[in-house]
């Protein structure tokens, strides 16, 4: 018996509007019960229709408020866009992938979680390995969508799942993050008389492709908000320990909502502005001071360092090399007992602003 099933991969995409009947395409796009207004009989109307209902579903996943939300989402918003009449996402862990949720979708667009067991195991409780031959695996190797037109006889299905799910018919798609697959969206018209078409295989595509995309947007989202609450933390714990060590420290000290303002101001992206002119000498004249141990340069190089300045441009600014920028700063931190620039920084800043308010 001939086996009625599609190559995997993009080559079809080029041919099937030369395989498949254009009109007969619209026609096939939307689920019986499901069918978009009268007036969409132009040929692609009906696709258009069902492109539409798409993207307004990849919408609502995009709205998700986590990673985990977002692929809750998408099984579900997917049905509810009536292209499909039942959707099924499943998890991809390492060499395995397993069902985490169907959807299906009547004829007034009521759509339900089906969980209903075949006979005693739920579809749910599947864990099925990623091996040659089967489909999902080539799926997921070449990161490419798969359409199933006889599924009772191709023998590179999962048979336990297609006996399970009573279908005969499917087609399935990567769900991509990064250049990792991380799930599979598998869609079906059991209740339909009329066969899958390339059109459904392209369309499951493009929406597993927008599933994939808005999961690494909220993954950035999470991982923006957590570094931004670390930085607030920092700020936190190293205000609270300067007012310990230190209550009448003339470093004024920012609090959560200063860091807050800083740290949402558009210009606190900008690199740090090296000052040309006129190097901060202010604690030359303090004999108590540590400063009064560094030479002029060095004195020199500290203030352009407390500017933001790097090696590169401390070096073009002195005209000297960076390695002996480099030796300069070494001797700074040692005189002044440094261990690091930040701590000399944050040293020369005290005796400056020290003696600025002095003078005043």
């Amino acid at each position: 018996m001939t086996t009625k099933e599609h190559p995997i991969g993009t080559e079809l995409l080029s041919r099937s509007s030369s395989t498949d009947d254009p009109k007969l395409l619209s026609e096939q796009a939307i689920a019986p019960g499901c069918t978009p207004h009268r007036d969409l009989a132009s040929p692609g109307a009906q696709i258009s229709a069902a492109l539409t209902a798409l993207l307004a579903s990849l919408a609502t996943v995009r709205d998700a408020p986590s990673p985990a939300a977002t692929l809750e989402r998408a099984p579900r918003a997917l049905a509810e866009s009536a292209v499909f009449q039942r959707v099924m996402y499943s998890q991809v862990r390492g060499s395995t992938w397993s069902p985490e949720a169907v959807y299906g979708v009547d004829g007034q667009r009521h759509v339900s979680m089906q969980v209903e067991c075949y006979p005693t195991d739920r579809v749910e409780d599947l864990q099925i390995a990623l091996t040659s031959p089967l489909v999902e695996a080539e799926v997921v190797r070449r990161r490419l969508p798969a359409l199933i037109l006889d599924a009772d006889h191709e023998t590179r299905v999962h048979r336990p799942l297609v006996e399970r799910m009573r279908t005969s018919e499917y087609v399935v798609a990567p769900v991509v993050a990064g250049s990792v697959v991380i799930g599979l969206l598998h869609a079906d018209r059991p209740a339909d008389g009329r066969p899958l078409t390339a059109a459904h295989r392209d369309l499951l595509r493009m929406f597993a492709d927008g599933v994939g995309l808005s999961y690494e947007r909220a993954l950035l989202v999470e991982r923006i908000e957590r570094q931004r609450q670390y930085v607030l933390d920092v700020c936190d714990a190293a205000a609270g320990s300067v007012t310990n060590k230190d209550i009448t420290s003339p470093v004024p000290l920012r609090t959560r909502a200063a860091a807050t303002a800083q740290i949402n101001a558009p210009e606190s992206v900008s690199p740090p502005r090296v000052r040309h002119s006129k190097p901060a000498h202010a604690a030359e004249g303090r004999d108590s001071s540590r400063l009064t141990t560094l030479t002029s340069r060095e004195r020199e190089v500290l203030g352009l360092l407390a500017s933001g300045a790097t090696n590169a441009q401390l070096a073009d600014q002195l005209t000297v090399a960076e390695s002996t920028v480099k030796s300069h700063v070494k001797h700074i931190l040692h005189k002044l007992g440094a261990t690091n620039r930040a701590a000399a920084i944050s040293y020369y800043l005290r005796e400056t602003r020290g003696v600025n308010r002095s003078r005043r």
